[in-house]
Parts: structure tokens; C-alpha cells; sequence
């Protein structure tokens, strides 16, 4: 099923959920402790340094928040954000509701204006009509995008993955490699790479680009998925157990996923003829529901040289099942 993914949207990985949820929970504490302290030393101050304490915290959990996005994004974030944390705090301050309202209104509206006007209709059209199978057309729209924004990574990306999915090798890798060009941190492109190379069967290749899309992604189970099966594939089953382990303790976005990372996991581990083996198979055999579905999309999926491979996993798997099925009666 590894091509079978081809949309960019991911879960958050357990780290950055932890962050999302603890970092608050830190700058709401230390608002309290210096409030708490400004109150005994200057207690006239108070709503003043809250005020002020509350606009820098933010403007902190923003820097720390967007750390790894490019540096204009960073600033445009920052640039945005300003109107509602003047108005949190100056709202503080003066006790007065209206200028909290007014200022998360101001950066609503300009998050909502930069939307519009930074993404092209051309390329929303395109991804309606890609998400429906209609390749022909969201090829059609998706030049038309990259001819009026050129500079547009996603439109690259998209094309890509179209090219992907008619089997222009050559030409999604180009465009896949060219939104690489305009945003080397952009992670969902090196998966593209990653999907371009596994159903080429190149291996190896697509090793290397997981492990960049990991560099951008830590912990992101789908990428060490990938990166674990593209290990397998060329026999570096130590390397592979690493990876896949990684992903099966993390959130894959389907059954089928996991159903194959135990599988691809236990088989790198009975190669090297550890006992642990037995431990992956039968945790295979919680996702066994999950295989009339993932036997559909494999056989849907164009005729890859990976495709091949993948069918004749999917009967081993199921052999596996029935086996196990059978001695439990």
C-alpha cells in the first residue's frame, strides 16, 4: 500500500502533540508565578505586567511553534499574530473586552485573506479533480496553476504525485524535486520523492529520502514506515526492524499500515532469527480486518514494478493469518 498515500496531510506525531499540550500549560504557570510576584512587590503594576507578560509569552510560543517553517513564514506568522496579542494584551491592561475582540478580529481576517490570496484557484481546482481520479483534468489545471505561480511549491507537488499516478516516472520526479528546490523544508515533498522511488523499485533512493523526510518529521510514523520498508526491500533487515518498530509504536493513519508494518517488522526480525518475530505476527493479528481493504487498494493501484512485490506480500500476510487463525482452533 506505500503508494497508495498520495495525500500530504498528516497526523501530529505523539512529540508534537505533548508540545501542543504542555507548552501552554508551562506559560499559563509562569504567567501565574510573576503575576503572582508582581502582585507582592508591586501590586499596582499588576495588570500592567500581566498584560505585557501575557503578549510576550505568546509571541515566544509562537517563535517556538514555528521553528522549523522558513523564515518568512515565521515572520508572516509573527506579522499576523501581532493585531491579536496587542489586543489580548492592551484588553488586559485596560480591563476592556473590546480591544481583545478587535484585535483577534484583525488577525482572522488577515489569516483568512492570506489564504485566499496565496493559494490559487487553479490549484484548489486541480486537487478537487485529482481527489476524484479525474488525472486528465487536474493535469490540465495544475499547469495553468504553475504558468500563473510559478514560485507556488504545492503545485509542483501536486503535478507530481498526478505523474505518479499515470506513471510518468521522470516527470513527477522533475516537479517533485523542483518544489524540493522552492522549499527543501517542506517534508511532504521528500515523500513524494519516497513514493516516486518505491514503485520504481528503486530502493535505495527511496531510503535516502525518507531519512531527509525524517529529518524534517521526527518520529513521524508513516515516513518510518516507508523508511523501514524500503530497508527491507534491500535485505538491510536490522535497519529495517529499527524503523519499523519506530512506526508501529507511533499513529499511522490506517489499519492497513499497521497491518503491514507488523507484517514487513516480523519478517526483518525472523531473517535474523530473533524471537521477537512471533511477538510482531501476532500483533499482526489485531489489524487482521484491515486486509480485504488493503487488498483492494493494492489492486487498484497502476502497475507499478512495486505493485508485484506488494500483492505477493498481501498473500503471505493473509497465509500468515489463516495459520494463526488456524492453530488458536
Amino acid at each position: 500500500m506505500s503508494e497508495t498515500n498520495t495525500s500530504s496531510k498528516r497526523r501530529p506525531t505523539p512529540k508534537e502533540l505533548r508540545l501542543s499540550i504542555f507548552l501552554p500549560i508551562a506559560i499559563t504557570l509562569a504567567i501565574w508565578v510573576v503575576g503572582a510576584v508582581i502582585l507582592v512587590i508591586v501590586p499596582q503594576q499588576l495588570y500592567l505586567g500581566l498584560g505585557l507578560l501575557i503578549g510576550i509569552s505568546l509571541v515566544i510560543y509562537l517563535i517556538v511553534w514555528t521553528r522549523r517553517a522558513r523564515t518568512s513564514l515565521r515572520i508572516v506568522a509573527i506579522l499576523f499574530a501581532l493585531p491579536a496579542l496587542v489586543g489580548l494584551s492592551w484588553g488586559t491592561i485596560t480591563g476592556s473586552f473590546t480591544y481583545t475582540f478587535t484585535g483577534l478580529l484583525i488577525t482572522f481576517v488577515l489569516l483568512l485573506l492570506q489564504r485566499v490570496l496565496n493559494t490559487p484557484l487553479s490549484y484548489r481546482a486541480a486537487y478537487r479533480s485529482f481527489s476524484r481520479g479525474d488525472y486528465e483534468m487536474a493535469l490540465d489545471l495544475i499547469s495553468k496553476s504553475i504558468t500563473a505561480r510559478p514560485d507556488f511549491w504545492q503545485s509542483y507537488q501536486l503535478r507530481a504525485l498526478i505523474y505518479l499516478m499515470k506513471m510518468n516516472f521522470i516527470h513527477a520526479e522533475r516537479d517533485a524535486q523542483k518544489a524540493a528546490d522552492l522549499n527543501p523544508g517542506a517534508h511532504p515533498v521528500y515523500n513524494t520523492l519516497g513514493q516516486i522511488y518505491l514503485a520504481q523499485n528503486r530502493f535505495e533512493a527511496a531510503e535516502e529520502m525518507y531519512a531527509v523526510a525524517l529529518t524534517y518529521a521526527p518520529d513521524y510514523a508513516l515516513y518510518n514506515y516507508h523508511l523501514g520498508l524500503s530497508q527491507y526491500r534491500q535485505g538491510k533487515y536490522e535497519a529495517a526492524a529499527a524503523a519499523l518498530a519506530a512506526a508501529t509504536q507511533g499513529t499511522l493513519p490506517q489499519d492497513e499500515y499497521d497491518l503491514q508494518a507488523c507484517y514487513y517488522l516480523g519478517r526483518s526480525l525472523e531473517r535474523q532469527q530473533q524471537a521477537a518475530a512471533g511477538e510482531a505476527f501476532a500483533e499482526m493479528a489485531h489489524f487482521s480486518a484491515a486486509l480485504p481493504m488493503l487488498r483492494r487498494q493494492i489492486s487498484h493501484l497502476p502497475e507499478y514494478p512495486h505493485k508485484a512485490m506488494l500483492q505477493a506480500d498481501v498473500e503471505e500476510i493473509e497465509q500468515r493469518l489463516v495459520a494463526d487463525n488456524s492453530r488458536e482452533n
